[in-house]
């Protein structure tokens, strides 16, 4: 009998969740607020219009004022290094590091922006857009100022590495953060699978638009 009950439960909690009716309604009409999961390769990252989170981030002279922005968490050594080598890679994937978050300011079309990458636009609602943008305002660092700490440049011209929230290990990384992020709006993702870019990817197909496929 417990054996069957905790079969029940992994299933429960491993099951793929579907939409939370309330914040992500069936019909696409009611989700007018456009959000995009990028995919680079190995890291996934979100981007939505700045409109919806400058106000929840306290100002930096380093933070890219533009119309779109694009957030992208990972270990604090490997994800801003341009040259980061295998022992950097195996520290991020072995020990529970320090992470930072990677904001790249977008003042044209995401698709224009980012060619190369897989790209899945996804609609949401006023509440889901609001609680995406709490979340991610919230993973930022403070200092006893209530600051935000820049870390380095990004790998753009407009953007920035800041302290972040949150130990980086495998299997929580930048696609399980993203998977949870886009998951604060209601949509039917599951983080839990959300290991690999890919799946991020295979999972917003289901229910987002494709704007390009490598």
């Amino acid at each position: 009998m417990k054996c069957t009950t905790l079969i029940i439960f992994i299933l429960i909690i491993t099951g793929c969740l579907g939409p939370v009716t309330d914040l992500y309604p069936e019909d696409d009409e009611h989700r007018p607020h456009p959000v995009y999961i990028l995919s680079h390769g190995w890291h996934v990252g979100i981007a939505i219009e700045s409109r919806h989170i400058l106000d929840k981030i306290p100002e930096h002279d380093q933070f890219p004022l533009t119309e779109f922005l694009k957030f992208g968490w990972g270990d604090n050594k490997y994800y801003p290094h341009q040259d980061p080598g295998f022992g950097l890679l195996l520290r991020a994937a072995l020990l529970p590091t320090r992470s930072v978050l990677h904001v790249v300011g977008i003042d044209i079309p995401i698709e224009n922006f980012f060619t190369g990458s897989d790209i899945i636009k996804v609609k949401v609602t006023e509440d889901g857009i609001n609680k995406l943008a709490e979340f991610i305002a919230g993973r930022f660092r403070l200092d006893d100022q209530n600051n935000i700490t820049f870390v380095a440049d990004g790998y753009y011209r407009n953007s920035a590495f800041f302290e972040a929230t949150g130990r980086y290990f495998i299997p929580k990384t930048s696609n399980t953060w993203t998977a949870r992020a886009l998951r604060q709006t209601g949509a039917p993702i599951t983080p839990v699978y959300a290991v690999t870019s890919g799946n991020v990817i295979y999972q917003s197909r289901q229910f987002g638009e494709v704007i390009h496929l490598r």
